[in-house]
């Protein structure tokens, strides 16, 4: 199996170098962004996390102490992070058209082709196989030297050095066009490249790159000492406290345990996270992503709230949003589930959580279809009496739209919605996303999500979203 060149680019405190893109009075300032509802800290910049504020600090204990150490707080822009993100996807696909989008601030590329000739091989590789034909003792005493000549997962000197090249220029262009500092890992492996930006991120003070490459073993080996082992991709917080007291400390001890022993001990993916740090390469380069099983959308309220008429609101919202979010995938919904929560921190009020869920006749994403299920499932779930803080919509056993289209029904399952009133919702639930794209968010909305939505969470310190608003666009003066 030919050796894979992969990379993980993994953009470097991702929500506050988002915004600091945009104000440049705050290069050197420590900033953090704060939960939904300006609730925890859920991203720091390298200066605050030099001021030692935890991940998950709650705003009201870092208030006095940001305002007097000129901390900038800033509450969740996600708009403006998604199209961050998209942005530095698109210069990602200047050097290879193999990109696995992994998270909002994490992607996987395949940078194998760009090295590789016509018969797939890399640079390096041709004064051993481009030769005179062998004999058969030569033959013999070659297949001994070459490929096992290197380890598992290594590639030629010469193509590590332009590979090296590769990525100091992967790293200075990303920032140069948009904005953003990325660390890059490069390894045979997900899972190597993945423990390799980790490696460059915390390491690159020392060594000076924003990138580190684990192909050639022995300096892999001396890398993956240096990695704790409760920082491997793959290893949780139940795993880690195990491992360590077994006297696995870090990356390269966790390598060379025995992959059948980790499958009985724990599960197939740790024996897999075992062979991947071998240099085993067990997940594909850019897997094709697995359609999602399910999708929510959930919010705390700025304000509690107690009627059935304000509770309606915010979950027509939530639902249209998952509505949305189905068909921009090409998903449909096989169920909906919609829960409602008081504050579990309000102990002076009464406590309480429901929830409950429908299937749909047919699997769909209409828009219509959607809401109407919701409201349907809310308004058997209300109860008076209580101060709801927390509300969510869930859409179940999602799968492609394509796969449920294709299946034949002998007879109409829905009655009260026949092919031609689908059909019909289905042209307008399109028609509502193209409004949407062209005249921005929640141009067209349904009646019962409200024009005034005192439940919104609050965003005291919301940035504008400089990239997809025109009226926020800075302006030089």
């Amino acid at each position: 199996m030919q050796t894979k060149i992969i990379g993980l680019v993994d953009c470097d405190s991702f929500f506050a170098s988002c915004e600091k893109v945009f104000r440049p009075d705050w290069r050197t300032r420590p900033v953090v962004v704060l939960s939904n509802n300006d609730g925890c800290v859920v991203a720091r910049s390298p200066e605050a996390k030099a001021l030692q504020i935890p991940m998950g600090e709650p705003y009201f204990r870092l208030k006095n102490f940001a305002r007097a150490r000129g901390v900038v707080v800033r509450s969740a822009n996600y708009a403006l992070y998604g199209d961050m993100s998209r942005r530095v996807v698109t210069t990602l696909e200047t050097w290879t058209q193999r990109v696995d989008v992994y998270s909002i601030d994490e992607a996987f590329l395949d940078l194998s082709e760009r090295f590789c000739d016509a018969k797939g091989r890399y640079p390096g590789e041709q004064e051993i196989r481009d030769e005179r034909p062998l004999t058969v003792a030569e033959a013999r005493r070659r297949v001994q030297e070459w490929p096992n000549a290197r380890a598992i997962g290594e590639i030629p000197q010469a193509t590590e050095d332009a590979l090296e090249e590769l990525a100091q220029e992967i790293v200075e262009t990303t920032r140069k066009w948009t904005g953003i500092p990325v660390s890059l890992g490069l390894g045979p492996t997900r899972t190597l490249a993945k423990a390799a930006s980790r490696i460059a991120k915390d390491e690159c003070a020392q060594t000076g790159k924003k990138y580190a490459l684990l192909f050639d073993q022995e300096r892999r080996n001396e890398a993956l000492k240096r990695l704790p082992v409760e920082k491997v991709w793959g290893v949780g917080r139940r795993i880690a406290p195990v491992l360590i007291k077994s006297g696995v400390r870090n990356a390269y001890e966790l390598a060379k345990l025995d992959p059948l022993f980790m499958r009985q001990s724990f599960s197939i993916e740790q024996e897999r996270l075992v062979r991947e740090l071998r240099g085993e390469r067990v997940y594909d380069a850019v897997d094709s992503p697995t359609p999602q099983r399910s999708m929510q959308v959930s919010r705390s309220f700025g304000e509690t709230v107690a009627t059935l008429d304000e509770l309606e609101k915010p979950v027509s919202t939530f639902a249209a949003k998952i509505a949305a979010k189905l068909r921009a995938r090409g998903l449909v919904a096989a169920g909906l589930y919609v829960y409602l929560m008081t504050s579990r921190f309000n102990e002076k009020r009464p406590q309480r959580f429901a929830g409950d869920s429908l299937s749909f006749p047919r699997p769909t994403n209409s828009s219509f279809e959607l809401v109407q299920t919701a409201l349907r499932i809310l308004r058997a779930l209300y109860a008076s009496g209580y101060d709801y803080k927390k509300a969510g919509v869930a859409a179940l056993e999602t799968s492609p739209a394509s796969e449920a289209n294709a299946r034949q029904y002998l007879f109409e399952l829905d009655p009260a919605r026949p092919e031609a009133v689908r059909a019909r919702e289905a042209l307008l639930s399109r028609t509502i996303d193209r409004l949407n794209a062209r005249f921005g968010k929640d141009a067209v909305f349904f009646a019962s999500e409200g024009v005034a939505r005192a439940w919104r969470p609050n965003s005291e310190f919301v940035s504008p979203c400089y990239t997809t608003d025109w009226d926020a666009l800075p302006r030089a003066r």
